[in-house]
């Protein structure tokens, strides 16, 4: 919902008031290549949007063919690097000298590398859900289709042992199960996560820890 309130800004800025019958696929089109041939992606999310509206349109028998799908896409070119394990362990190391908070983003970015999973399935990571009994991590899979749920279970190798006693032992306010928390004792949103991973990768080119920059979500590539 939040990132359908993102999208919906320059699409409202654009078609907000025109009439549902009124948009060809044309239109569409020099949306998609004129308007937004600044942000191509975003384009393509903002579209995306349009085209559950039509639906909707489809559905109330406002229009009878929805207009966005009969308009190819602009080109994505997903990422395909993974950070160098030397650049990744520096990083890492320099996070956890940089205060708590960003000691805290240095684990979940060593959690991430050691289990492939995307930052949202792991945010509010509970310590029930590491059963060191079982050797296991119990996650939720973020992404399914048919809205089905489903449970992972991550092995716990003898490195990802040590990582676990390094976050059991994370300062938390008492009664707290969340693994991975603010200074104010709640857990990351993924916003607030990504803002000051932002900032902290910003930092971190600035004082030449790392060549590049490279995205949290490269993490799960490099765990491949």
């Amino acid at each position: 919902k939040k990132d359908y309130a993102v999208y919906s800004i320059k699409l409202l800025e654009v078609m907000g008031k025109v009439s549902a019958r009124l948009i060809r696929p044309a239109d569409i089109a020099r949306y998609l290549r004129v308007e937004r041939a600044d942000a191509p992606v975003r384009g393509n999310r903002e579209v995306a949007l349009l085209s559950n509206l039509m639906t909707v349109a489809v559905e109330r028998g406002d229009i009878d063919v929805n207009p966005c799908k009969q308009v190819k896409r602009n080109l994505e070119r997903p990422r395909t690097e993974a950070p160098e394990p030397e650049d990744l362990a520096r990083f890492i190391e320099w996070l956890g000298k940089q205060g708590a908070q960003r000691m805290v983003v240095a684990l979940m970015a060593e959690f991430a590398s050691m289990v492939g999973s995307r930052r949202i399935e792991f945010l509010h990571l509970t310590l029930p859900q590491i059963d060191s009994d079982g050797e296991v991590i119990r996650l939720m899979r973020a992404k399914q289709h048919g809205c089905a749920i489903r449970a992972e279970n991550v092995r716990i190798t003898p490195a990802m042992e040590g990582l676990i006693h390094r976050l059991q032992a994370l300062p938390r306010p008492e009664g707290c199960l969340h693994v991975f928390v603010t200074k104010d004792g709640n857990p990351y949103t993924d916003s607030g996560f990504a803002s000051t991973w932002q900032r902290a990768m910003a930092q971190a080119l600035k004082d030449k820890v790392i060549p590049r920059r490279f995205t949290f979500h490269d993490l799960r590539a490099y765990y491949t």
